[in-house]
């Protein structure tokens, strides 16, 4: 049986004029009909393809608002252009672009390795954990009141990075490569589930103490990669316990967390305190409307929204575009997920069937509470929206994740293929001895 070609078509074959409407036209009018006749043939997209226009959407949205939310009342540059491709986000996203496109066409199975140990998957995660170890001694550096970032000096300037943001990404290859070398053993307790449930412990700890919202977005994904995988649920299930203790001390214990969680029901009791951030996005999605107030006459943008290019660019995607430009935004995360799924259920191992299903989770989920923490519907945390809130290791290295699901897309169609035409083969032998045994009897 021959495997389906996942793709979107568009139309059938359309021409203008019709060929009678041609031969029967006489003298110039003929002549120019004849010459501005074209043809649309059928158009279809891969679903790598739709990823990749889904995520260059995304990019560029999120160049357009970081430059928006940038923008301050300043005198326009003769050099507008320039200006606007040529800086620091111009970089992140051409890198950003490079990345997604490497890891599209590379061989996935260079990150399985032959063995475990060897795996650039469990290297990557050592070098992940290190690097989060580093954040909290002196070569980590504050920012907005957070240590998340390590400096790296490059001759006069100095280049941040985001270890939690690697060490997110590699956690879901290092399960999925667990997963794949250690099927015989993951439903084992103390074999299978307990040194991997070890790595997952130590890197979310490592990032808790000082971002709880990408902390239990990497332990949400990890439990169902985990049972996926063919983990018991019970061995899961035992821990929900302590990570509900651990969960409640991490809040209860630490001021801001704990005022940010009474005070997001009733944000007006504190309004210049723990209440002032969510009152301003707010204010920004009231005061933008259905269309908006067009892009770049924002006004919480002048100083009223903080974190306005980070956390809260959603908001301001809400005071200048509107409604509209909220639900595009909203609409290209669907697709991306509904894609994700797909691809998942096409998926031709548990290594990449457990890929695409951690990036497709993780991208998804991270931007249900992005929006879900603008509009308080959640207290707020320190979460940005994928590849739209500024922040270079987030863009960068979230479009090489999905790069990554394109690759499981790649060669799950070109298996596809070739079990198809294998199939067509043996199907055409099949004939042709069976023409041989008619001849044969005749």
């Amino acid at each position: 049986m021959s495997a389906s070609k996942p793709s979107i078509r568009w139309p059938t074959l359309t021409r203008w004029p019709g060929r009678n409407e041609n031969k029967s036209a006489g003298g110039v009018a003929g002549k120019i009909a004849r010459g501005l006749q074209f043809t649309l043939s059928p158009v279809s997209l891969e679903l790598d393809r739709v990823l990749l226009i889904v995520t260059l959407t995304l990019l560029g949205i999120g160049l357009l608002m970081v430059q928006s939310a940038q923008a301050r009342i300043a005198a326009m540059p003769r050099d507008f252009l320039f200006h606007f491709f040529f800086n620091v986000s111009g970089l992140h996203v051409l890198l950003a672009v490079i990345l997604m496109m490497v890891l599209w066409r590379m061989d996935y199975r260079r990150l399985l390795g032959r063995t475990l140990w060897t795996s650039p998957a469990t290297i990557l995660m050592g070098i992940s954990i290190v690097c989060l170890a580093l954040v909290l001694t002196h070569f980590g550096a504050t920012i907005n009141g957070a240590r998340r970032w390590l400096m790296i000096r490059v001759g006069s300037h100095h280049v941040g990075f985001e270890p939690s943001e690697l060490a997110k990404w590699v956690l879901i290859v290092f399960i999925a490569a667990y997963a794949a070398h250690c099927a015989e053993t993951i439903r084992s307790f103390w074999r299978g589930f307990v040194p991997l449930i070890g790595v997952v412990g130590i890197t979310t700890a490592l990032i808790l103490k000082e971002d709880f919202g990408t902390a239990a977005l990497m332990v949400g994904i990890a439990g169902m990669m985990m049972l996926m995988a063919g983990c018991k649920w019970w061995h899961l299930a035992i821990l929900i316990p302590p990570a509900l203790a651990v969960a409640y001390f991490a809040v209860w214990n630490v001021p801001y967390r704990r005022e940010r969680f009474l005070i997001f029901l009733h944000p007006h009791m504190d309004p210049q305190g723990a209440g002032y951030n969510p009152i301003q996005s707010l204010l920004s999605f009231s005061s933008g409307g259905f269309w908006g107030k067009g892009l770049g006459n924002g006004v919480q943008k002048m100083g009223y929204l903080p974190e306005d290019s980070t956390d809260f660019i959603f908001s301001l995607i809400a005071e200048e575009l509107g409604f509209m430009g909220c639900l595009m935004v909203i609409s290209l995360y669907i697709t991306l997920v509904i894609v994700g799924w797909r691809i998942v259920h096409r998926a031709e191992n548990i290594f990449t069937k457990l890929i695409a299903f951690g990036t497709t989770a993780t991208i998804g989920l991270q931007a249900a509470m992005n929006v879900a923490v603008v509009t308080v519907t959640v207290p707020t945390k320190g979460i940005a929206l994928p590849m739209i809130s500024a922040g270079g290791t987030g863009w960068i290295l979230t479009a090489g994740a999905v790069g990554l699901l394109m690759n499981v897309e790649r060669s799950s169609r070109t298996a596809g293929g070739a079990m198809a035409g294998g199939t067509a083969e043996l199907r055409h032998s099949q004939k042709d001895v069976s023409k041989a045994k008619v001849r044969g009897a005749a």
